[in-house]
């Protein structure tokens, strides 16, 4: 069961019928991970499989949030908010040494993960798409992240840059978890944006929005368990009934969880 927790939404700018926010429940979770699923693997970017969702190690941790934009409880877009934490940054596994050395500057960093939408041409979504990057920003900005890092495909270099503020970081490397795309690394610095592109920083930080949209919602136990099994290879149960689970079991879920960073490691 999802339970009785809910998180507060606001309106989408572009479209006051879509409701942007932080996933709380279960169903809100695995309708983000079918969203990625489907949206991943019509672009090339994930093999098909069984159980028809799209999961990593790093969404599993209490540290990343998952943003959706829904319409009459339909997923229709998604992005995931990855903080550095335990299994550090997905983008780590080709472009390490640019998160080392922010890190030993000493920056609170945090990667922008798992963009997918129902409709696969970007010039479609991408407008719903700033909406919710405004939602997570505030939200990073507030939890006082120093810097947003994310990977993108090299044709989209510069829409980021015109649209987000996004600055290039590094070279195009092949990204073997997304079936070997080329993917560059930018970096949006949320200290200097105000200075560098005030126009930028209206669009995001102009309207602030109510604190009460801007709460991290932490995966609960027994759905990191649940959807720890979809990692596992099992194939999705037909209820999504609540599973008990005392402390040991807790701290050895998320050594499990740790543990499969070696496999699935996912931008």
């Amino acid at each position: 069961m999802d339970g009785i927790a809910t998180a507060r939404h606001i309106a989408a700018q572009i479209c006051t019928d879509v409701r942007l926010k932080v996933a709380v429940t279960r169903s809100e979770r695995e309708a983000a991970f079918r969203l990625i699923y489907n949206s991943y693997v019509k672009a090339g970017l994930c093999a098909p499989n069984s159980n028809h969702v799209r999961i990593t190690p790093h969404q599993l941790l209490r540290t990343t949030d998952m943003f959706v934009a829904q319409i009459r409880d339909e997923t229709i877009c998604t992005l995931s908010l990855v903080r550095d934490s335990v299994l550090g940054l997905p983008m780590e596994q080709i472009f390490g040494e640019l998160v080392a050395e922010r890190r030993t500057a000493g920056l609170r960093l945090a990667e922008v993960s798992c963009l997918a939408d129902r409709r696969l041409e970007t010039a479609r979504f991408f407008d719903l798409f700033c909406d919710l990057i405004r939602l997570m920003v505030q939200l990073a900005e507030q939890d006082e992240i120093d810097q947003l890092l994310v990977t993108v495909h090299p044709r989209h270099v510069g829409l980021y840059q015109r649209t987000m503020g996004y600055r290039r970081i590094g070279e195009v490397r092949d990204y073997s978890t997304v079936e070997g795309n080329p993917a560059v690394p930018l970096c949006l610095d949320l200290k200097t944006i105000q200075v560098d592109a005030p126009a930028i920083w209206n669009k995001f930080f102009g309207e602030r929005l109510p604190l009460e949209v801007l709460k991290s919602q932490p995966i609960r136990d027994n759905d990191r368990k649940y959807f720890q099994a979809l990692l596992d290879g099992d194939r999705l149960p037909k209820k999504s009934a609540s599973l008990k689970l005392d402390q040991d079991s807790k701290e050895r879920e998320y050594q499990e969880v740790a543990a499969l960073q070696k496999e699935l490691l996912c931008v």
